[in-house]
């Protein structure tokens, strides 16, 4: 097992690329690539999750009637506003029987509530906060960037901000198209559907938003413009993955057990059901034939889309699965968890995972991430995600609560890896790294490029190939 202490070099921020730094010539990203600083691009951030009730305030109707002013309260909010709005004083004097009614629906809820809570922890009412503990994002409740996805075949990459709003930057740089809706609240994931041009998946609160966006599009803002997938109990969406084909959409949510299989074309959904915690992660394999799914507790499952599928279970020790990544091969699958600072690999072979010289089932711990002093810089520690490159030679990993990225050369063999250390990247000042993932290579682009999402809103584009 290797361990961060083996690393010696730092990448200091002047090597960093942030074009147009044009002049840095060591690290040097041609000129296409967008300059984007979202802290520069958001005259009013809102950070998702603060309900806005002041239109309750502007228009006070006068002589309602109370079973008027219920029938107007569910409509305007929901059944649980207007249950509190039917016992409440103002009812209470008018129609004690109402008020008293109200009161006894309201205790019998809460009741079966708390019943289904404590036979069913998992099932507790699910908060922004929830959210943001399960999210791969680095403090995903107050950073200004919240996703960051590449188009797997052209030069393309959507960004989601803590306004709600997703951005389209390609390399016509005088063109960004928004995509914007009353619906898209809490973005915590994306994904392009491969092999179309421009198909976006975004997961939010209360389900998905499907775009299909015009090549010619500058902006977009009505929601009738986005298709939205949702389902009863499936909220809000924590992962959203396409299949590598395009044709199947799996979604997943921490309030619910089920994964679901969408066959977005036909507007229909398949669920994978199993007993336990609800799933919070998915990442779907590059061949297609495993989607693995992480849960809200110790346990763990890769499904077997090829056998009808069939799971594979596992459990860790301490704590969840924090954040995951296959292999361009789809051999080997890495992911960290948030009881340890230990990155574990998966091998996959003869239907079976395993550890090399361990018992079925078992995962093989490659590297200590453990937190440590480098001179005046704290580095390592509890990892927050993960991103290997598409030709499996780099992987990089971003921790909870140290600034510095840890970069690993990675040696994919049949039946084997390596990993070594190589170096650490560091931002500007205090900056730290929000979001990390690499660029899809494509017919533009053959370089490996990490791009980086940093704390305060800019995002950076560091190229390793000539590392």
């Amino acid at each position: 097992m290797v361990s961060l202490q083996d690393v010696s070099t730092f990448i200091v921020p002047g090597q960093l690329c942030s074009l147009p730094q044009n002049e840095v010539d060591s690290c040097s990203v041609s000129e296409y690539y967008p300059e984007i600083n979202l802290n520069c691009e958001m005259f009013s951030t809102s950070v998702s999750g603060h309900p806005n009730d002041t239109y309750r305030n502007v228009m006070i109707p006068v002589n309602e009637g109370v079973i008027k002013r219920i029938i107007r309260t569910f409509f305007e909010s929901g059944f649980i506003e207007a249950l509190n709005e039917a016992r409440d004083r103002q009812t209470a004097t008018a129609s004690p029987l109402i008020c008293a009614t109200a009161k006894y629906t309201f205790e019998m809820l809460e009741f079966v509530k708390k019943l289904k809570t404590k036979i069913f922890p998992h099932t507790r009412e699910v908060s922004v906060n929830n959210v943001a503990d399960y999210s791969e994002t680095r403090d995903w409740l107050r950073s200004y960037i919240r996703c960051i996805v590449w188009h797997p075949n052209c030069f393309k990459i959507a960004v989601a901000g803590s306004d709600d709003i997703v951005r389209i930057y390609t390399d016509e740089t005088a063109m960004v198209p928004v995509l914007k809706s009353g619906s898209q609240k809490w973005i915590t994931s994306m994904a392009w559907r491969p092999l179309t041009a421009a198909e976006l998946a975004i997961g939010c609160q209360k389900g998905v938003c499907l775009w299909t966006m015009d090549t010619s599009m500058h902006i977009s803002r009505s929601a009738t413009q986005a298709v939205f997938l949702k389902h009863p109990g499936h909220c809000p969406i924590t992962s959203v993955q396409w299949s590598p084909s395009g044709t199947l959409l799996a979604t997943a949510s921490i309030s619910d057990t089920d994964i679901l299989i969408w066959d977005v074309d036909k507007l229909q959904n398949t669920p994978l059901r199993r007993v336990g915690p609800p799933c919070s992660l998915l990442k779907w394999s590059p061949n297609g034939s495993f989607l693995f799914s992480a849960t809200v507790g110790s346990v763990f499952r890769v499904w077997s889309a090829d056998k009808k599928w069939t799971p594979e279970r596992w459990t860790i020790n301490y704590g969840v699965v924090q954040s995951a990544c296959w292999s361009p091969c789809g051999n080997f699958m890495l992911f960290v968890t948030t009881g340890d600072s230990i990155l574990y690999r998966l091998h996959f072979q003869d239907e079976q995972v395993f550890a090399s010289g361990t018992s079925t089932k078992e995962a093989l711990k490659i590297a200590d991430l453990t937190k440590f002093n480098a001179g005046r810089r704290e580095v390592g520690g509890k990892p927050q995600s993960l991103a290997w490159d598409a030709d499996g030679r780099y992987l990089a990993v971003i921790f909870k609560d140290t600034p510095c990225i840890a970069l690993f050369n990675t040696c994919l063999k049949k039946f084997d890896m390596t990993i070594s250390p190589l170096c650490f990247l560091t931002g500007l000042s205090s900056e730290y790294p929000s979001y990390i993932c690499f660029q899809s290579k494509n017919r533009r682009n053959t370089d490996t490029v990490l791009t980086i999402g940093w704390s305060s809103g800019r995002i950076e584009y560091f190229p390793i190939g000539n590392m």
